[in-house]
C-alpha cells in the first residue's frame, strides 16, 4: 500500500463525511499533497545521509541533507564565520551542502581554479591605463568632500562616502559616464537597486525559479527583486544607449560587438546588461568595504600609522600631488598593509563552487564526476597553520622571504578570476595612499569592534554599517 492510499484510507475511515463534500475533497487534496511533500522530503535526507557519493565526507548534520544549513546563515551573516568553526571541529574537507565540499587547505585554491577538471562560465577583463586619471580626479572630490565636513568639527562617517567613490569608479569604468555621486554628496538612485541584489543571491540558491518569478512574490522579498529587475532594466537602456552611439569604454570595447568566449556569439542586451550589473556589483561594494577595513586596521595600531606616513612622505614629498599607481606598486609598507586588510577582512567570502567534469582528487580527497567544490577566502585567510594568530592585523607578515603569498586569494586564482582585480588593485593603492598623505585621522571614541564584525552574505561588509572618523588635513 503506497502512502496516498494509506492517507485516503485515514481519512475516509476517521471523518467519512469528508470524502462526500467539496471541503472534505479540498481537505483530502491537502493531505495528500502535504504527504508528498513529506515523502520526497524524507526520502532526499535517507538519499543524502546513506547512499550520497559525498556520503563519507564529515559536516553539520543539517549541511549534509539540505541546504538549509547554508541559507539560514546567509540570512545571518554568518555562514563563512561558521563553515571557519565546521573545518575545526570536522577537518580540512567539510560537506556544507548535500552536493558541496569546502576545503581548508591553501593548496587546494589551486587545485580547484586552476584546473580544467573544474568548469566556470568565462569572463573578460578590462584595460585600466587611461582610465587613471579619472580614479584620481574623482578621489580629488571625494577628498574635496571631506575637508568640507572636517571644519564642521564633527565626526565623519566614510562608510557611505566610500560606496559612492566606488560606484562612481566602476559605473564611469563601464558606461563612460561619471554619475559624480561623491563631487555632488549624494548617492545615485542605482545604488539601493544595487544593494537589493545582494540578498536576492540567498533566496535563489534555495529557490533557482524565483530568478524569474521573484518579483511576483509579495513583501520585503519580492521588493528587493522588483528593485533587481528596475536595475536590469535600466541597464539594458544604456546598453542600448552605448550600442546605438558606439561607446567604446575599457569595459565595453571588447563585449559590445565582439563574440563572447564561452557561447560562441554577440552577447544579446539583456545578457550584457547582466555582465554589467555583476560587475556593478562586485567592483563597487568590495573594493569600499576594503578601503574602509583598511583605514580601520591601520588607525587601531599608531606604529603602523607612523611606518605608512613615512614611507608616503618619502614616495611623495609634495602631499597635494596625487599618488601614481606605478609608485605606490613599488612601496612595500603600502602594499603589505593592503594584503593584511584582504586577508584578515576578506570582502569576498562566498565559496565560489566548482564542478567535477570527471573523477579527480583534491588534497587527497576522492572528488565524484558532478561533485560541487571550493574555498573560502575566510578558511584560507583564517588559516592558523599559514598565518599564526590570524585574527591580528600584522602587516609585517608580508614583508617577510618566505611570506604565504600562496595563501591570499583575495580574487581567486587562474584563468578565471576576478576580473576587477586589477581595478581594485589600482585604486586602493591611489586612494589609500592619497588618504594617509593628505589627512591625519583619528577613529570616533564610539566606534566599536563589534561595529567592524564581518557581516556575510557572499560579500561582506562591516556589521555596523558605519566608520566614524575625526579628520584633519596633514600639514606637513
Amino acid at each position: 500500500m503506497n502512502f496516498n492510499t494509506l492517507v485516503t484510507r485515514l481519512l475516509a475511515w476517521a471523518f467519512p463525511c469528508t470524502m462526500y463534500n467539496p471541503w472534505g475533497r479540498i481537505l483530502h487534496a491537502i493531505f495528500l499533497t502535504t504527504g508528498s511533500v513529506f515523502s520526497l522530503g524524507l526520502i532526499l535526507v535517507t538519499y543524502n545521509l546513506l547512499f550520497h557519493p559525498l556520503r563519507q565526507y564529515p559536516g553539520p548534520l543539517l549541511a549534509r541533507v539540505s541546504g538549509l544549513w547554508g541559507f539560514r546563515l546567509n540570512l545571518q551573516g554568518r555562514r563563512a564565520h561558521e563553515i571557519v568553526k565546521a573545518h575545526k571541529k570536522y577537518g580540512p574537507v567539510v560537506r556544507i551542502a548535500p552536493n558541496l565540499l569546502s576545503f581548508s587547505d591553501p593548496k587546494a585554491v589551486r587545485e580547484i581554479y586552476m584546473n580544467k577538471t573544474f568548469v566556470k562560465a568565462s569572463g573578460f577583463y578590462a584595460a585600466l591605463t587611461e582610465f587613471e586619471p579619472h580614479i584620481a580626479g574623482k578621489i580629488e572630490a571625494l577628498f574635496s568632500q571631506w575637508k568640507r565636513l572636517a571644519r564642521s568639527n564633527k565626526a565623519i562617517d566614510i562608510y557611505p562616502w566610500a560606496h559612492m567613490l566606488g560606484f562612481d569608479v566602476i559605473y564611469h569604468l563601464m558606461f563612460g559616464v561619471d554619475p559624480e555621486s561623491a563631487k555632488a554628496g549624494k548617492e545615485s538612485e542605482v545604488m539601493p537597486w544595487l544593494r537589493a541584489w545582494r540578498p536576492t543571491f540567498n533566496y535563489k540558491e534555495m529557490i533557482p525559479s524565483l530568478e524569474q518569478y521573484g518579483p511576483c512574490v509579495p513583501g520585503k522579498v519580492g521588493h528587493n527583486f522588483r528593485l533587481v529587475q528596475t536595475w536590469k532594466n535600466y541597464a539594458m537602456e544604456i546598453v542600448r544607449e552605448c550600442r546605438k552611439t558606439g561607446t567604446k569604454t575599457p569595459f565595453l570595447s571588447r563585449v559590445l560587438d565582439g563574440v563572447d568566449d564561452s557561447l560562441g556569439r554577440v552577447l544579446t542586451d539583456s545578457e550584457l546588461a547582466e555582465e554589467c550589473m555583476a560587475g556593478m556589483f562586485g567592483g563597487s561594494g568590495t573594493t569600499a568595504n576594503t578601503f574602509v577595513y583598511t583605514v580601520w586596521g591601520v588607525l587601531r595600531n599608531p606604529s603602523i600609522v607612523k611606518r605608512l606616513r613615512e614611507e608616503l612622505k618619502e614616495a611623495f614629498p609634495d602631499r597635494t600631488v596625487m599618488p601614481d599607481s606605478v609608485t605606490c606598486a613599488q612601496l612595500p609598507f603600502l602594499n603589505a598593509v593592503i594584503s593584511e586588510t584582504l586577508r584578515r577582512y576578506p570582502t569576498i567570502t562566498g565559496i565560489l563552487p566548482r564542478e567535477a567534469v570527471e573523477d579527480t582528487t583534491v588534497s587527497g580527497a576522492h572528488i565524484p564526476k558532478g561533485t560541487n567544490v571550493g574555498t573560502g577566502n575566510l578558511t584560507i585567510h583564517w588559516n592558523e597553520t599559514e598565518f599564526p594568530d590570524p585574527l591580528c592585523y600584522n602587516p609585517d607578515r608580508w614583508l617577510t622571504s618566505n611570506a604565504p603569498r600562496h595563501a591570499l586569494v583575495p580574487f581567486s586564482v587562474g584563468p578565471r578570476k576576478c576580473i576587477g582585480m586589477s581595478l581594485a588593485e589600482l585604486e586602493l593603492r591611489i586612494w589609500l595612499a592619497a588618504f594617509f598623505r593628505r589627512f591625519n585621522a583619528t577613529l570616533d571614541e564610539t566606534m566599536a569592534e563589534e561595529d567592524m564584525e564581518i557581516y556575510d552574505s557572499f560579500s561582506a561588509s562591516p556589521l555596523g554599517g558605519k566608520l566614524l572618523l575625526w579628520l584633519e588635513e596633514a600639514e606637513d
